[in-house]
């Protein structure tokens, strides 16, 4: 009764406000890049000080002309993932089926807890270009609406292949294999062509434009260290007169499905990194190697061009 009077008396009975609310909520990346097809998350929505936790509700979503996609932005489409990780282990087509699941995701959402922007695979099917999201923002305080939260660029998904730094060469001894001399570093380029039947395709160029014969001179691989085959148990290797070839199962996210661990796991060499080992006739007078690093994102048909700028072929 005192203590009342005394409010009374002073500045009187006030409600004891519960918790805070920021009037200035923000993302962080804004706008928000995404490529066509990937997973990508933003940083949580940035809350200046506001009470947690803060839930967050996508209310809108709005083109870059003003219309309205929620629609298009809320359907749900299937794509594949790894449930479990890779690893030359699963060197069948079986084993590796086994580890691949199927998820039903909507292109764009926004994670209730926190307000992470999440955009998944299913971005695939979004034409590219400049979105707007308005979300709504609440905790124990209350709630507030934030119109043009944050802008979405959805990109062309880039490159369908990355040839990672580092292609180099050597001769190696023609009894022993091991490794002689460097040679001049290798171009390296991937032309892709898409096709119903995945395949990579591997082809050497000499110095006078001459193509290596695999199916005569053979292709191996340079001692203790890897070549394609690891990463691609799946199919027999096929020699040709102009190239090696390596058909590819359809796998989420891109080939090869797991990094190179080394021959004997010891020996790491890049990303996706193999040597080839062409043991046929050249000017060196002995095998030579090649070493290249490339990863394939899109589904079809690449063929790798090796030329290298100091070997003849005879």
């Amino acid at each position: 009764m005192l203590a009342c009077a005394f409010l009374l008396g002073g500045w009187g009975c006030q409600k004891v406000q519960t918790g805070y609310l920021s009037s200035d909520l923000y993302y962080l990346q804004n706008p928000l890049t995404a490529p066509q097809g990937s997973i990508t998350v933003s940083s949580v929505l940035q809350v200046n000080g506001s009470t947690a936790p803060m839930n967050v509700l996508l209310t809108k979503v709005l083109d870059s002309s003003g219309n309205s996609v929620d629609s298009m932005m809320a359907k749900k489409d299937s794509f594949p993932g790894f449930a479990d990780a890779v690893s030359y282990v699963d060197s069948t087509l079986d084993l590796l089926n086994k580890k691949i699941v199927y998820t039903t995701a909507a292109p764009l959402s926004v994670n209730p807890i926190g307000g992470r922007i999440q955009l998944t695979p299913a971005t695939k099917y979004i034409p590219q270009g400049t979105y707007t999201i308005d979300i709504k923002a609440s905790n124990v305080r209350g709630s507030v609406s934030i119109p043009n939260a944050c802008k979405i660029i959805i990109t062309s998904a880039g490159s369908p292949d990355t040839v990672f730094a580092g292609a180099y060469a050597g001769t190696l001894d023609k009894t022993t294999g091991a490794y002689l001399a460097a040679l001049a570093n290798p171009s390296v380029n991937v032309q892709f062509y898409p096709s119903a039947v995945n395949k990579i395709v591997f082809k050497w160029v000499d110095m006078n434009g001459k193509v290596y014969d695999a199916k005569t001179g053979g292709v191996g691989v340079r001692s203790g260290r890897w070549n394609f085959r690891n990463f691609d148990p799946y199919y027999p290797q096929v020699l040709t007169d102009t190239s090696v070839e390596y058909q590819y199962p359809t796998v989420p996210n891109e080939f090869p499905v797991y990094p190179n661990t080394g021959a004997d796991g010891t020996i790491p060499r890049g990303n996706f990194g193999c040597f080839f080992k062409l043991p046929g006739a050249n000017s060196t007078g002995g095998p030579i190697f090649t070493f290249t690093d490339i990863a394939f994102f899109t589904q079809g048909l690449y063929v790798v061009t090796i030329t290298q700028p100091d070997v003849s072929w005879n």
